[in-house]
């Protein structure tokens, strides 16, 4: 069997390996900061929409992306629809963009109106 241009099926391969390990780190951890932040502001957008549920929420003047838990972690947070209308005051516990100029936050914990519903828990100090 002889391969017509070997150099092709390589160059394909390795974009293929590229684009899922963009996917992979981001669902993941590394492309944010160790420590946890924490963040106020307003929501401006709840979404349930795939690939996971978030937020857009206004800080001081600034649009910030809030990705949620997957869908399943975020049930069982207790947060589902209804739980947040535009306008509603957030608290987000969560893990920034290493990328300064990203305005990106994977939350760990949202607190609205005192109640509190946690994500990624076994990330939560003490």
């Amino acid at each position: 069997m002889r391969i017509e241009k070997p150099s092709a099926i390589l160059a394909g391969l390795c974009v293929c390996a590229l684009l899922a390990t963009k996917a992979a780190a981001h669902h993941g951890w590394s492309w944010a900061e160790g420590e946890l932040s924490e963040l106020t502001g307003t929501i401006r957008e709840v979404s349930f929409a795939p690939p996971h549920p978030s937020l857009e929420v206004e800080i001081e003047g600034e649009v910030w992306q809030v990705d949620l838990g997957n869908p399943n972690q975020t049930q069982r947070s207790g947060f589902a629809q209804g739980s947040a209308e535009v306008g509603d005051e957030v608290t987000i516990l969560g893990n920034r963009s290493l990328d300064e100029s990203e305005n990106l936050i994977k939350a760990v914990r949202i607190t609205i109106d005192g109640q509190n519903y946690d994500m990624y828990p076994g990330r939560i100090e003490g």
